[in-house]
Formats: C-alpha cells, sequence, structure tokens
C-alpha cells in the first residue's frame, strides 16, 4: 500500500491516479487474515531493532552468537551501570567512562527487594506483590502483600507450621527482606496493623542516591522506546486561535516534552483546520476584495474580521453564495487560481498561529486535513471492502463492534461529500501504517471523546490498531472566566491568545519596575516573558486537565500561590545562594566533597528528590498521561525545601559543603522539572 502512494506527501493536489491506491488497498484486504500475524511479526522486528540500537534498554535476551565480545570499554561501562545501581558514590565517580543515560525509581528498587524475599520466604508461591509510597512521617514505602499471601497460603492448605496470621507472615517477609537487601537500601522494616510492613530507608543510601543527581543530574526512568505521534494544538484556517487552543497547546506540548525525556521517539503533528466548504465562501471573498492577490499579497491583518465579513456576504447575497460554492468545485478539482487563493489565506492563518508558538516556545509540524485528501477515497473503498463500512440512507457509516454509542462514524455523506469523521480514519490509518507508530495520543477537548471511542474502535476492527499498538484520547475541560463562565472578552468576542499572553508579561513588568529591580530593561524584559508566559502555561498545567479550570491573572501571578512565579522565585533563590557562597561548585565535586543527609529536613529534601522518576512515569502513563502530577511533585518540592532552610543554615555552617550540593542536586531536579512544563528557568528575578 505505501509503494502506490504519491511522494508528494504534503500535495493534496497530487496528480497520481487514485486507482493504484485502490488496487493496493483490494490486495491489503484479500490478505488481511495473514495480516494481524505479519504486522505483529514486523513490529516485533521492529522492536527489536529499536532496543538494539537503544542505550536505555539494559537487558535484552538475545542468541549468544550474535552478542558482541566485551571490550574494556564495555566492562568498564557495564561496571558504571552496576555501580549505579548499588548507589555507592565513590564507585561512580571511578566510572567516568560513560555517564548514565536513566536511573530506575526507588520504588522499582524496593519492589525487586520484596519480590526476591517473597520468592525466598514463600518459594514457588503466586500472590499478589503491593508495595506502595509511605504516606506516614519515617516510612518512605510500604509492603503491603503480607495480607494477600496469607490468604493464598490458607486457601491452599499450605501454611508453614506456626503461621496462624498475616502478622507471622509479614514477620518472614521481613526477615527476608532484609538478607536480599545486597545493596543496602534499607535501614529498618516494621509489622504493622494486621500485616503491614513499614520500610524506612538507609541514610547513608539516600545521601549517595542525591549524590548521583549532583554528578549526573535529574535523570529519566526506564522506558521501552515506543514511536509516539501527537496530535495537538489543531487550530482552524482563518479563525483566531481561542482558549481551547491555548488549553490543547500547552498540554500537547507538555506531553511532547515528558514522552521525549523518557527516550521515545516523539512526532508534533498539527491537524490544522486547512479543508472544507468555508473555503468556498474564503476564497470567493478574497477574490472580490483583493482582485490582485495572485501579484500582490492581500494586506489582511484581522482573519476573524475577514472570516466575518465574507459570512455576512455569504448570508445575504445568493449570488455569491452561489459563487462560493463554485469556488469549492474549483478548490477540489485542483483549479490554479482557486488553489493559490487557498493558500494565501492559509499562509496567513500560519503567520498569526507562529506568533502564538513563538511565545510558548511550541514546536509543530504541520499537517493539516487537506493533506488527507488523497488517502480518503481508497480508505474508505477498503472499509467498505472488508464490511466495516456499510450503507445507510445513502451514506456510508461504521457502527465499530462494542461501540455504546448509539450514532456511528460517517465516513461519506448521502450527497458523496467526506466529513470530518473520513478525513480522522484517513488519519489514523496514515499514522499507524504509513507512518509506523506505536502509540496514537489525540489531545483535544472532552467534548470529541465519543468521536475518538469510535474511531479507535474503527480502526481496531479494521486490523489497523493491533494489540502492540496504544491509542489514547487525551480530553481536557474549558477554560472559564472568573465568574465561572465561558471565556470571553466584555464584549462576547472570543479572546486573542496573543492578546491574552501579552497581558501577563505587562502585569509582571509593571509589577518587576514598581519593585524597581536592579536590572537593565533587556533582563527586565526577558525575565518578564518567563514569569508570564511560565504563569499561564502553569495555570494550565496544574489542575486536572479533564476539569474546567477559572482563569484569573491575579491568581496564577501571584509569587505566594502554587504559581509558575513561586516556582520560579524558588529557583532563583538556589542560584543567589550559590553566589553568595562563592564557591566553584565544580572544584567542590572534583574535590571529593559528598552529600550528607544528617538532619531531617535534608533527609525530607532528599526523599523527595528521589521521586522525581516515580512521578514521571506516573505523568507518562498511557492510563493517565497528567501533566499535573508533575506540577503537583515540584510544588510540593519547593515547600520542602523552603522547610528546609529554616532549621538548616548553609553559608558559612559546618555543613556547607554538603548542603550547597544538596542545593544543586534540588536545583538540577527543579530545572529539569520546568523545562519538562515548558516554564522556562531564572538564575534571579
Amino acid at each position: 500500500l505505501r509503494s502506490a502512494v504519491p511522494r508528494t506527501r504534503h500535495d493534496p493536489f497530487a496528480s497520481a491516479s487514485l486507482l493504484p491506491r485502490r488496487t493496493a488497498l483490494r490486495q491489503y484486504s484479500a490478505h488481511r487474515a495473514l495480516q494481524p500475524r505479519l504486522h505483529s511479526a514486523l513490529h516485533t522486528a521492529s522492536a527489536l531493532l529499536d532496543m538494539w540500537c537503544d542505550p536505555l534498554v539494559t537487558r535484552m535476551a538475545v542468541p549468544e552468537e550474535l552478542v558482541p565480545k566485551p571490550t574494556q570499554k564495555t566492562l568498564t561501562s557495564t561496571s558504571a551501570a552496576a555501580s549505579m545501581s548499588s548507589g555507592r558514590t565513590a564507585a561512580l565517580r571511578a566510572s567516568t567512562t560513560t555517564a548514565p543515560t536513566h536511573c530506575s525509581t526507588v520504588l522499582r528498587e524496593v519492589e525487586a527487594i520484596c519480590a526476591k524475599a517473597q520468592e525466598e520466604a514463600f518459594p514457588g508461591v503466586k500472590a499478589p506483590m503491593n508495595v506502595t509510597v509511605g504516606t506516614r512521617d519515617g516510612v518512605d514505602y510500604q509492603n503491603n502483600s503480607a495480607m494477600p499471601l496469607f490468604g493464598v497460603l490458607k486457601k491452599a492448605g499450605s501454611l508453614p507450621e506456626g503461621m496462624k496470621t498475616s502478622r507471622d507472615v509479614a514477620s518472614k517477609l521481613c526477615t527476608a527482606m532484609l538478607t536480599a537487601d545486597s545493596d543496602s537500601i534499607l535501614a529498618d522494616v516494621q509489622v504493622a496493623g494486621g500485616g503491614f510492613i513499614n520500610i524506612s530507608l538507609s541514610r547513608q543510601w539516600l545521601s549517595d542516591r542525591v549524590m548521583q543527581v549532583v554528578l549526573y543530574g535529574a535523570l529519566p526512568p526506564l522506558a521501552q522506546k515506543k514511536r509516539v505521534i501527537v496530535d495537538f494544538s489543531s487550530p482552524n484556517v482563518a479563525k483566531e486561535m481561542h482558549v481551547g487552543h491555548l488549553r490543547s497547546t500547552i498540554i500537547g506540548d507538555t506531553l511532547c516534552r515528558l514522552l521525549t525525556f523518557c527516550g521515545h521517539e516523539v512526532q508534533r503533528v498539527n491537524h490544522v483546520g486547512d479543508w472544507g466548504t468555508q473555503f468556498g465562501m474564503l476564497i470567493a471573498h478574497l477574490k472580490a476584495v483583493f482582485p490582485d492577490f495572485g501579484s500582490r499579497p492581500p494586506p489582511i491583518n484581522d482573519l476573524q474580521q475577514f472570516y466575518r465579513e465574507a459570512k455576512g456576504v455569504f448570508d445575504s447575497d445568493e449570488a455569491f453564495k452561489k459563487t462560493a460554492h463554485e469556488e469549492v468545485v474549483r478548490l477540489q478539482s485542483g483549479d490554479g487560481a482557486s488553489r493559490a487563493a487557498w493558500q494565501q489565506i492559509c499562509q496567513v492563518s500560519r503567520t498569526e498561529f507562529e506568533k502564538v508558538y513563538s511565545r510558548l516556545n511550541v514546536e509543530l509540524e504541520e499537517i493539516g486535513e487537506s493533506f488527507y485528501n488523497e488517502y480518503i477515497p481508497p480508505v474508505i473503498a477498503h472499509l467498505t471492502e472488508i464490511g466495516i463500512a456499510t450503507e445507510s440512507g445513502g451514506a456510508k457509516v461504521i457502527f465499530p463492534p462494542g461501540s455504546k454509542h448509539e450514532q456511528p462514524l460517517i465516513v461519506t455523506k448521502s450527497d458523496g461529500g467526506f466529513s470530518y469523521d473520513s478525513t480522522d480514519m484517513a488519519a489514523v490509518w496514515y499514522r499507524l501504517l504509513e507512518r509506523k507508530a506505536d502509540w496514537l495520543v489525540y489531545v483535544t477537548d472532552a467534548g470529541q471523546a465519543p468521536h475518538f471511542e469510535l474511531v479507535f474502535l474503527a480502526a481496531k476492527a479494521a486490523g489497523w490498531a493491533t494489540e502492540a499498538h496504544t491509542l489514547t484520547h487525551c480530553p481536557f475541560g474549558l477554560v472559564c472566566g472568573e465568574d465561572g463562565k465561558k471565556f470571553k472578552t466584555r464584549s462576547g468576542d472570543v479572546v486573542r491568545l496573543v492578546d491574552l499572553l501579552d497581558e501577563a508579561v505587562t502585569r509582571m513588568l509593571a509589577e518587576m519596575r514598581n519593585r524597581e529591580v536592579d536590572m537593565s530593561e533587556e533582563e527586565l524584559v526577558r525575565t518578564a516573558k518567563v514569569l508570564g508566559y511560565g504563569a499561564v502555561k502553569y495555570a494550565d498545567l496544574k489542575g486536572n486537565r479533564v476539569s474546567d479550570y477559572r482563569f484569573s491573572f491575579d491568581r496564577m501571578l501571584d509569587p505566594k500561590g502554587n504559581t509558575a512565579v513561586y516556582l520560579l522565585y524558588a529557583g532563583a533563590r538556589i542560584e543567589s545562594i550559590h553566589r553568595k557562597a562563592g564557591v566553584d561548585l565544580d572544584a567542590l565535586i572534583a574535590s571529593g566533597a559528598t552529600v550528607d543527609l544528617a538532619h531531617e529536613a535534608e533527609l525530607n529534601l532528599g526523599r523527595m528528590l528521589l521521586r522525581f522518576q516515580e512521578v514521571i512515569e506516573q505523568a507518562v502513563s498511557p492510563d493517565s498521561l497528567l501533566p499535573s502530577v508533575l506540577c503537583e511533585y515540584v510544588y510540593n518540592l519547593c515547600e520542602t525545601l523552603n522547610k528546609f532552610y529554616q532549621p538548616c543554615k548553609v553559608i558559612g555552617s559546618a555543613e556547607q559543603n554538603s548542603r550547597l550540593l544538596l542545593l544543586l542536586a534540588c536545583k538540577r531536579v527543579m530545572q529539569k522539572s520546568y523545562e519538562l512544563l515548558g516554564i522556562g528557568f531564572l538564575d534571579r528575578i
């Protein structure tokens, strides 16, 4: 099928015949019985090749004859990886051949100890294991496996002699856990309640692990590499981007940053609305108002106003309406003048979109609706041939197996035209089978959830999406004004995003000038932009994305609340302490200085730092995709940092060197977190 698709991918007016594609689709249908196994085999082979070349993958079972013979360099690298697991700082310093590219979560390491202990204490017994993060002071993690294990043993009649309760099982697990802890991770394990096991981590191990952050920075957790396509932002040509597009853009960009950080191959797709019957109206209006548009680009400064003017004429002038319909036909048939007018309208829109994207520091690959025009007919023909698309009232519809919705996907309208559903089915085919994506993520408002449920079910019914694929709709709620109603200007118009973003910067700039901050004008403006744009982003990300949120400049720019401004001040304070200390941190590290978490406030800060990988894992889980998890974490980190300052003097204290390094570890985690959230970092404010 791929060989039958013209290589002029982004030209919706490619002249190649559709016949070869239809033929290829029929061949594809004829061999559909073999497709799942073939696709699975190809997917597995591709995954193995990716894993073989992926430095994040540490172990893979391959034939011994294919494994390269170890050299001195690879032996040294293996030693470095082993030292990362053990957490011993001295070994880390000695292993300088290569820096680690990832770091396992502390939870995974504790789980490994618990699993080994359970197998050694009760060999051959299959029982679920449950280890969670501790919620009480002094408890880092909790092993909750004893009670279900007791139930399995009791049911099988295989309780060891002397064991009568789940506490007895927990006691035996505690002993086995201390034996299984070969890296001295655990400080104490105690049975609580009816069989819970409270776990405290070793102060020395925690100190060494924080030192790894000092040496190597905030590393991603282990992840199996996937090819991910994230569809987000997706504004409509000739219309202003509204606050719904702001949410999609901010959330989608953050998800891309997180997935890329974890080692996935991420493609950022902007599915712009650049096709449809409305373009006949816009082209006709452009030709009427700017007849020389071919030689002189039209000075369209307000797209929204241009659209309103065209719509006004369309609704009131029957002759214009007829012309508009004729323009649709010309455009779809590839008429040169109509195509040129369409491209000019699209380019004006792109220029306006870029004003928003540049402010938010967002990059996207535009693959609009028009791109799929050549794919739609053969894809629908294929769906019809395999019985997925059926006739209904003159239209072709899809009622996917397992759907709970009464409304089907309409892939061909009764007049023979195509729809939004047609485009999305062609898009999901292209992304899965042409771009070979493993995971598709669509970031849109929650109102489109039923539509994407149908699209995903149809793709699975057609055999395009297999068990090896993940299809995720990432919905979000509305942006409301401070009154809780839909966010609009006082006149009722849609708020221009550029104006919205610049207002945040203007307010921050005025506030900094009132404080008479000692900065040059250039630095003042740059700082205000980081604070203002970051505040808008963080306000969007910090809540559960499915919920509506109220847009308030006063709340999002508050330096004392859960805001980007507060976070950025916390980062700048660390930099201020480092400057005042006047210590060369690189020289300090080279001298052999280490982190020693002696004070309880230092331990709390160290524990919080080491939860970073766990939080990233949770944020990018296909079942959640919640940037708010990272927001909550980094806010709690800043709060814990501020509590650390109260009892722990840094400059001039006996613990100065250790605490300077601890603050450096904090900076590294905060800076990486801010980068993933897209809010920047400031050395001073």
